[in-house]
């Protein structure tokens, strides 16, 4: 990997800003998703994500590997110390602060679709498990795939 310069790392950091643009407005358009309960729009949604998210760690290891080579760690004073190291200025230091911002609020973004589907989840389950009560009391589907009869004291149907 060659030397990091200041421009170089403008220019990653500048499509690593638009990548990300890109993934927080997924997530907006996930979670209006999420809470219409379009699930097929999800699935629509879903590769795309993946592929955005994917470009995300690569840009990610990236850095890091640019930092490690310099000799810094990847923490806020590893990061300014590579900034001063290489010469960056006020304008790509300005790119790195709206990139930090913008991860920010798609973690927020994350996390509240997080919080949306485990509340889908936790409802489907509570439905399915009283449609299952409701249909037939008497037996339902066994951990095998078979109708197991209920030991409720009652007598499994067709015995008399």
């Amino acid at each position: 990997m060659q030397p990091e310069s200041a421009t170089r790392l403008a220019l990653r950091l500048q499509a690593e800003l638009e990548a990300f643009g890109e993934f927080h407005q997924f997530l907006q358009q996930e979670q209006a998703a999420l809470m219409a309960g379009d699930i097929d729009r999800l699935l629509q949604l879903a590769p795309a994500k993946t592929a955005l998210m994917e470009k995300l760690f690569a840009f990610s290891a990236e850095r890091d590997q640019a930092l490690a080579a310099a000799g810094h760690e990847n923490t806020a004073t590893g990061i300014a110390a590579w900034f001063n190291a290489i010469g960056v200025a006020g304008e790509t230091r300005e790119l790195w602060n709206r990139l930090l911002d913008l991860a920010r609020k798609a973690e927020q973004a994350n996390r509240r679709n997080g919080i949306l589907i485990e509340t889908h989840l936790r409802h489907n389950q509570q439905a399915l498990a009283v449609l299952q009560a409701t249909a037939n009391p008497d037996s339902l589907y066994g951990p095998n795939g078979q109708v197991s009869s209920m030991t409720s004291g009652r007598r499994p149907l067709g015995k008399v």
